[in-house]
């Protein structure tokens, strides 16, 4: 994953990590929104309901990937982000009556959006809706969701405002974006394209592919293999390189933390994930996201994220 940016090899280093925890998966991690838009009843909301899984991102096409920009769109900015930065998406939206006949989206990561339904498609039933999300360190005005379905499969356009702890606005767009709906058939053969042994690919800090920063403004390389095994019907297990287990569930090309809080008991330190979710269409590459804490010697927690994980499956 290659992400185009401006220069900013001038840049101090400890400007750039503190700025890691600012970055966002755009509509995984929005939060709760109210309406203040009302539509007439529409029988066509009812193909909207149920869940939906992100595809696999795509990098090249940037379907499935927002791109962080200056509010210029032209990557320059006092941001301490390389700029424009891409973000692949993961994770799901689970559509669902909503009041006075609009359609409520809530997100994976216990979010809610209101929709109102037309002819076409759904859209934000106002453009004023905002969010602040925990595993990401910032609050979000999304201005535009669109949502379009045929059959098990969306097609979908999201702008959103991103807002920065120095009290700057990035704009974030994601032009293309596409779900699945997940039926819950099949289970077997997505558990399978899980199963196995991944690599997670070589670290970037012009990209932050695979760069895990902290609250504290450190950042470091996720490396090393991460194992995964089948532990019961649409469980798996993933063995982690620091020894640590975890259990996630698989429903269509995703797999998230299952249960949803999981702490990870080592001789020198605890760990904790509240938030570790992936997809994979190819069974060759994963793509991911991950927010959690460690504790070290009964020190406060300090929070860890990875929002731009890549892994890709280890020769047989």
């Amino acid at each position: 994953m290659v992400a185009s940016h401006a220069p900013r090899r001038n840049r101090p280093r400890t400007r750039l990590l503190c700025g890691l925890v600012t970055v966002f998966a755009l509509a995984a991690t929005t939060s709760f929104g109210s309406a203040t838009a009302t539509a007439e009843p529409d029988t066509n909301a009812q193909k909207y309901y149920g869940y939906w899984n992100y595809d696999q991102p795509d990098t090249p096409t940037l379907n499935n990937v927002a791109v962080l920009d200056c509010p210029n769109g032209a990557g320059q900015c006092d941001s301490p982000l390389p700029l424009p930065l891409r973000i692949p998406q993961v994770g799901w939206v689970l559509f669902s009556p909503g009041p006075d006949g609009t359609v409520n989206g809530h997100t994976d990561q216990g979010c809610t959006w209101n929709f109102t339904v037309n002819p076409i498609g759904l859209e934000l039933s106002s453009t004023t809706q905002q969010c602040f999300n925990q595993n990401i360190g910032s609050g979000y005005n999304i201005t535009n969701w669109s949502v379009h379905v045929d059959g098990n499969k969306e097609q979908e356009q999201i702008t959103s405002i991103s807002h920065q702890p120095n009290g700057m606005d990035l704009l974030a767009s994601m032009k293309s974006g596409s779900r699945t709906r997940v039926d819950g058939e099949g289970q077997n053969q997505y558990v399978q394209r899980f199963l196995g042994s991944y690599n997670y690919d070589q670290a970037d800090f012009h990209t932050l592919t695979n760069v895990v920063s902290t609250d504290k403004g450190s950042a470091y390389p996720e490396q090393g293999t991460v194992q995964f095994t089948s532990k019961d019907k649409g469980i798996i297990n993933a063995h982690t390189p620091d020894g640590c287990d975890w259990t996630l569930a698989v429903r269509g090309d995703t797999a998230e933390l299952e249960p949803a809080t999981q702490t990870c008991h080592t001789p020198n330190s605890d760990s904790s994930l509240r938030y570790w979710a992936l997809v994979t269409d190819d069974a060759q590459h994963l793509n991911g996201f991950l927010a959690g804490s460690t504790t070290t010697d009964g020190q406060p927690p300090t929070n860890t994220y990875l929002f731009i994980g890549a892994l890709t499956r280890t020769a047989a």
